[in-house]
């Protein structure tokens, strides 16, 4: 019984191993750390990369889209805006060179075209024979086989008395005289009453003029002089 006795007590006396408390404040490692939310982590930065790759790629479709819908309008304000420019640097060199537009470019015209055949028929004597040879070069213009123009038509070598294109000087009343025969055709079609494209041929002697629808001096030939 004594026996017994001290082994209880010796049981009794042994140290009691110190349970760890749980009251005492946990530390964790960068290993431990990792462990547990490593994978947390990597989902989460996958998901924020996704989510600006995701912005990103919608921000490019949005643009792609609204710039294909607008190419057209912007194509064709480019084309306008080319066009724009085009015409303005057209009407910029025609400025420059001396052309106008409109009412101001057709007056000269009718006015290059007077002083040409005023040049012509300013070495004649008379104004009968000075209109009556302004009539024949009239005629030329409207007649298919010759010059369209006035002033391609007075530049027609050995075709005019006294006239080779080297003294083209004339006097204002040669101007009026051209002039009452151009303008009217030029601006309203009106010619002298009784000539036709087919006088374009002419004789000349001191004191006449006659146009005539043939070259040659023939019977049946017409001839026409201006009378007002």
């Amino acid at each position: 019984m004594d026996e017994n006795r001290n082994m209880i007590r010796f049981w009794a006396e042994q140290p009691v191993e110190e349970q760890p408390s749980m009251s005492r404040h946990y530390r964790m490692d960068g290993k431990e750390f990792t462990r547990r939310y490593g994978i947390a982590l990597i989902l989460a930065a996958a998901f924020t990369v996704y989510t600006i790759l995701l912005a990103n790629f919608v921000d490019y479709r949005a643009e792609k889209r609204v710039r294909e819908e607008l190419q057209p309008s912007l194509e064709r304000l480019e084309l306008y805006e080319n066009r724009e420019r085009m015409e303005k640097a057209q009407a910029e060199a025609a400025a420059a060179a001396g052309f106008v537009t409109g009412e101001a470019s057709k007056e000269q015209h009718i006015q290059r075209e007077i002083d040409a055949v005023a040049a012509v028929i300013a070495k004649l004597s008379t104004d009968q024979m000075k209109l009556t040879e302004a009539s024949c070069m009239l005629a030329r213009v409207m007649n298919p086989s010759y010059p369209d123009s006035f002033q391609t038509v007075a530049n027609q070598e050995k075709q005019w008395m006294f006239y080779d294109g080297s003294d083209k000087t004339f006097s204002q009343h040669d101007k009026e005289l051209a002039e009452s025969i151009v303008r009217p055709y030029l601006e309203s079609g009106i010619i002298p009453n009784g000539l036709t494209s087919e006088m374009v041929y002419g004789a000349w002697s001191t004191n006449d003029f006659v146009l005539r629808d043939s070259y040659e001096n023939t019977a049946n030939m017409h001839t026409w002089r201006y009378s007002s």
